[in-house]
């Protein structure tokens, strides 16, 4: 046995039978605790590896370009509902927030932020929580609202121009729990290396550094399109999330932005053909083409 792996033996002497559950023995587990320990560390340690830091000024910046593709970088798009959808978007990330009576199959992704903005010390208005659905019903009954600048309206933009700073934070952690689900999906479906190789050279450079472009990608699409392992975000069974692009990245293009944006293109245009002609996603091509654009300019 190879002096650094850690495999348990099932004696006896080792282990006691407790219904379904072996346990080890006291005894074992002080023998073996500096390689429990060395393991456990190693655990941690590639997890962290795994988790991508900026700097305020990094997250800051990534913040800025994402709102300028979901809002045109406008106060007046914090609060938001496209004609034809049937949610609001709100904030930088144009985080989808629901009505009570017409909850769909995407995530949802407005109360989580507010929550994460909530924890993290800010003070929304007191009639909004992470439990609160959307104020407005429908498309025409927000635009109402929008034309006639209601109380809440102005609370709501208020509070969301406050804190872009925060969800700029919390677009972030969302890749950083996202990624380690991706994988595991991948490596469940025989994809592990391939996700795992093309994250890492989106996210770093030949010197080992953050790339800040091929971070801004990442955070950007996930936040755009979701992370692709949802099986409530299929059409005909394909996803059009980040796994979904990550696992069709052409390995011989040396520009990792452009594998990722030629991926990511097809990707979408798959979705467009899939989708349930009700659905007229065609309407959103030119847009999301164009703001996949941005991923070949740093």
């Amino acid at each position: 046995m190879p002096s650094n792996a850690l495999k348990f033996s099932i004696l006896n002497s080792q282990f006691s039978i407790n219904n379904r559950f072996l346990i080890p023995h006291s005894s074992f587990l002080i023998k073996n605790l500096p390689i429990l320990f060395i393991f456990l560390f190693s655990f941690h340690t590639l997890l962290a590896a795994s988790e991508l830091k900026l700097s305020d000024t990094e997250a800051n910046r990534i913040a800025r370009k994402i709102w300028l593709n979901e809002g045109s970088g406008q106060r007046r798009q914090l609060v938001w509902w496209n004609k034809g959808e049937e949610f609001a978007s709100c904030g930088i990330g144009h985080f989808i927030w629901y009505t009570a009576e017409r909850p769909m199959w995407f995530r949802e992704s407005f109360p989580p932020m507010l929550r994460f903005l909530i924890a993290h010390g800010a003070k929304p208005p007191r009639w909004l929580t992470p439990r609160t659905h959307c104020i407005w019903k429908s498309y025409e009954e927000w635009k109402q609202a929008k034309e006639k600048q209601t109380k809440r309206m102005r609370e709501l933009t208020d509070f969301l121009d406050r804190t872009k700073g925060l969800q700029a934070r919390f677009m972030l952690q969302r890749l950083n729990r996202a990624y380690p689900k991706i994988l595991a999906y991948a490596k469940a479906h025989g994809q592990g290396a391939i996700v795992e190789r093309n994250y890492r050279r989106l996210l770093y450079r030949k010197d080992s550094r953050v790339d800040p472009q091929g971070a801004y990608i990442l955070i950007d699409y996930i936040n755009f399109k979701g992370d692709g392992i949802d099986k409530s975000e299929r059409y005909q069974g394909k996803g059009w999330g980040l796994y979904q692009v990550l696992t069709r990245m052409d390995p011989r293009d040396p520009d990792p932005h452009h594998a990722f944006y030629a991926a990511a293109k097809k990707v979408l245009e798959r979705l467009i053909r899939i989708a349930p002609p009700q659905r007229r996603l065609w309407r959103f091509k030119k847009g999301w083409f164009s703001r996949m654009e941005t991923y070949l300019k740093p």
